[in-house]
Formats: C-alpha cells, sequence, structure tokens
C-alpha cells in the first residue's frame, strides 16, 4: 500500500505541527527520508510555494540522486517574489525543483481558486497542453469549499482533511459525488497534525470540545490492540474512493514506523466504528482555528 502515500514536505521547510518537537530535519535526514521512501516505492512529494525552502531542499536532493519524485505543488498569492505569468511561475517551480514537469498544480486556497481561476484556466489548459503540468487541482478545507469545487469543470485533483475525526461521516458523500466526477482524491491530515498522540490528560483546554473523541479513538485503539499510528493511516489508506494519502514525517523512525503500518490487516469493523463517531465542533478540525 505504499504506492498509495503521498509524502509531505512542509516539515522540511518550516517548524511544523503541535507533535513536532526536533524542529526542521537536517538536509542529511532528509536525504535519508526520500531515499527510504522511494527505496519503499513512494513516488510523489506534496509541497507548496509557501513551505519555506521546502521546493529548494526537494531539487537539492534530486540533484544529487537519480531517484525522480512525481510533484504536487501549490500556488499561494502570498508569494510576491515569484512571477505573477503563471508559466513563468510554473518553470521557476520546475528549474527550483529540478524536475520537467508538475505530476499536479493546485490552489493552496479555496480563496485563491475563486479569485483566481476564470483567469488561469486557459492558461492551465495550455500548461498541461505543453507537459508542464499533468493535473490541475485544488486544496480545500470544508465541505462547503468541497461542494462549491464539485460544481466547476477542468478540476482533475481535489486534496482534503480525512482522518479518525474527520471521516466517512463527515466526508464521505461528497467524496463519493466528486469521484463520480472524475476527480482524483487526496486525503491529508491523517494524524490530525499529531494530535492523535498527545497525552490526553495534559492535553490544552482549546481542546475540550475535542476530548471525548480522542478518549473515544484511544479506547478504540486499546481494545483491538491496534496502536493508533497504525489505525489512523490504515483507516485513510483502506478507503476505496481515496487515491492518495498525504503523510509528514520529520525522521526516519517515523518513516519506517509508517511502512510497517502499512503492512497490518485491520478488520472492517474497526473502520465502522471510527465511522460512527460524529464530531459536532467542525472547526476544531481544521488546525488553522486552534490559536484562534
Amino acid at each position: 500500500m505504499t504506492d498509495k502515500i503521498i509524502l509531505g514536505t512542509v516539515q522540511f521547510g518550516l517548524d511544523y505541527g503541535i507533535h513536532n518537537s526536533s524542529g526542521k530535519p537536517s538536509f542529511d535526514v532528509v536525504t535519508n527520508i526520500l531515499t527510504k521512501a522511494y527505496q519503499n516505492n513512494i513516488r510523489f512529494l506534496d509541497s507548496a510555494e509557501v513551505y519555506g525552502n521546502a521546493h529548494e531542499i526537494i531539487g537539492e536532493f534530486h540533484k544529487k540522486h537519480a531517484a525522480r519524485f512525481g510533484i504536487v505543488t501549490k500556488y499561494s498569492s502570498s508569494r510576491k517574489d515569484l512571477p505573477e505569468d503563471l508559466e513563468a511561475r510554473i518553470l521557476k517551480n520546475l528549474e527550483t525543483l529540478q524536475v520537467k514537469s508538475l505530476y499536479a498544480y493546485m490552489f493552496h486556497s479555496f480563496v485563491d481558486f475563486e479569485n483566481n481561476y476564470l483567469a488561469f484556466q486557459p492558461k492551465i489548459t495550455r500548461l498541461k497542453e505543453k507537459g508542464l503540468i499533468g493535473k490541475f487541482g485544488v486544496s480545500v478545507y470544508t465541505n462547503e469549499e468541497l461542494a462549491k469545487l464539485i460544481g466547476y469543470a477542468g478540476i482533475d485533483i481535489v486534496q482534503l482533511p480525512f482522518n479518525l475525526l474527520d471521516n466517512n461521516f463527515q466526508r464521505g458523500a461528497l467524496i463519493k459525488e466528486a469521484k463520480q466526477k472524475g476527480i482524483e482524491i487526496h486525503t491529508r491530515s491523517a494524524f490530525l497534525q499529531g494530535l492523535f498522540f498527545e497525552d490526553l490528560k495534559k492535553l490544552s483546554a482549546k481542546f475540550s470540545d475535542l476530548l471525548p473523541y480522542l478518549e473515544e479513538i484511544k479506547a478504540l485503539s486499546e481494545n483491538t490492540g491496534i496502536d493508533l499510528s497504525t489505525l489512523a493511516l490504515q483507516y485513510c489508506v483502506q478507503q476505496e474512493m481515496i487515491d492518495y494519502v498525504l503523510i509528514g514525517v520529520d525522521n526516519i523512525e517515523q518513516l519506517d514506523k509508517n511502512i510497517d503500518a502499512l503492512h497490518r490487516n485491520i478488520p472492517k469493523q474497526t473502520f465502522y466504528d471510527v465511522d460512527s463517531i460524529k464530531v459536532e465542533n467542525l472547526r476544531m478540525l481544521n488546525p488553522s482555528n486552534w490559536n484562534k
């Protein structure tokens, strides 16, 4: 199942995730992670123009190694130093990443998508015809955004949150509708930025609305004998409607653990139990709201 994994790179360029205590990994650590990932049939990386120097790090790896990853990266209007012209921008990204084309280019936010899509659409078509990008997509956060996106033509990929709490109860119907329209489904936030692994007794009061559900997940893990990381990852990977699952790691040990988790068999009933978890305060499922 490793061929269904996309390795995230935000932590290569930024300090990221509440469970990350070590900060950005060194280039040597990144090299070990990418080499091990490639050896285990992980062929895609997810990045973005606002992930610090992640593009540069990926490009440096590509310069020094024969392995080549397919790249998904994302447009952000906040990058004023990149060319405004879309083709020039893509060419700059390709040069930095040291690849000849992008597997996919996405809007990083639905706001950027709505503000720019009509102007960008003919340019995106030309970029596909030239072979500079393979697919076009949008990263969304809410069901409202996903429902709107499904109504647009020319969308190849959607990336959205999906995990043990942001689960089939929350997302399943819309994901099915998107798949029926031929849209490729990429999911992120499988571990909810590491929140699933926090000590619940020490959890900040701001997470109080999620605490009962986190306790339910911990109990499910303990009762089934399935460790939380395996449960969280397999729940996403084994969804038939999900094409790729994006995960991030800070070190080689985390990658090893995730690869091992992908080889375990989880009873289907366990996933049905996860689907019965129904979070009410949906704002708290979006990490960007945690500090508001």
